[in-house]
């Protein structure tokens, strides 16, 4: 199976230039509370907040006890609470006919990447990076939430002024899942995959854009995961085309094994 990934010709250029050693590709993983729409995570957290009323509902605990309005965010932060650690997250997509909206709307040009799914997913899980499948049937993720809640219930509290934890709690794990794996049914057709890592905020990288302060962290990943390269509207980028066949040469991706467009048969 091969997994899309889309990276502005910029990006692909100035993350395969990095310091001598082993050939890589450093993506850059931005912050998913900042560049994810909010209603999109918000679903996700909605539905957990749903399963802790249907836990409750189940074990008949009345609605003066009920935990179901904990707040899931710091105060004035867009962080969740718990271990003062952001979701940080770049995206695939199973189907390649994809084309997400910030590529679309581009001023510049941008890259198809294909990965090899085995590779990817071996090289996550030597370097503790997520590599999860988005999940789209409410149904069944609900019920998952239920399920988890008869080991968490008990493990996280709230009142006026505090929330907590004890110390083998997952809910924070929880609403990391709820946060990046959830989606709702209607982009099922995606089938969206999210290349993920938890770093604290003294960790990211800064960049103003368009007005917005963006976090963001580096990802590396060795070159041989990458198994095809396409330029988009490369027969309006003839110049970008050909500078891109020799610099792929220059980094060990011969242009007729990888290139769109120049493939030998």
């Amino acid at each position: 199976m091969e997994l899309s990934g889309y990276i502005s010709l910029q990006s692909f250029v100035e993350g395969c230039t990095g310091p001598a050693g082993e050939p890589a590709l450093i993506l850059q993983a931005e912050n998913l509370l900042y560049t994810v729409p909010e209603e999109e995570y918000q679903y996700g957290l909605s539905l957990l907040r749903k399963a802790i009323g249907a836990y409750e509902a189940q074990k008949g605990i009345p609605l003066e006890s009920s935990k179901q309005a904990i707040p899931f965010f710091r105060e004035k932060r867009r962080m969740l609470i718990g271990p003062e650690m952001e979701l940080y997250k770049f995206s695939f997509y199973e189907n390649e006919t994809v084309l997400p909206e910030k590529v679309q709307s581009a001023g510049q040009p941008y890259l198809r990447l294909s990965f090899d799914y085995e590779q990817l997913a071996e090289h996550c899980l030597f370097e503790n990076i997520f590599l999860v499948r988005c999940k789209y049937d409410e149904k069944q993720i609900l019920d998952n939430f239920i399920t988890q809640m008869d080991r968490e219930y008990d493990k996280f509290f709230f009142d006026e002024e505090h929330s907590g934890f004890t110390a083998d709690s997952r809910f924070f794990s929880l609403l990391c899942n709820a946060c990046l794996e959830v989606e709702e049914p209607l982009s099922a057709s995606e089938k969206e995959w999210r290349l993920a890592v938890l770093r604290s905020p003294s960790e990211a990288s800064y960049r103003y854009d368009n007005g917005q302060l963006l976090p963001s962290v580096p990802i590396s990943l060795p070159l041989s995961v990458i198994r095809r390269v396409a330029l988009l509207n490369s027969e309006k980028e003839g110049l970008n085309f050909s500078a891109l066949a020799g610099f792929m040469q220059r980094i060990g991706l011969p242009p007729e094994r990888y290139l769109e467009g120049l493939l030998e048969q």
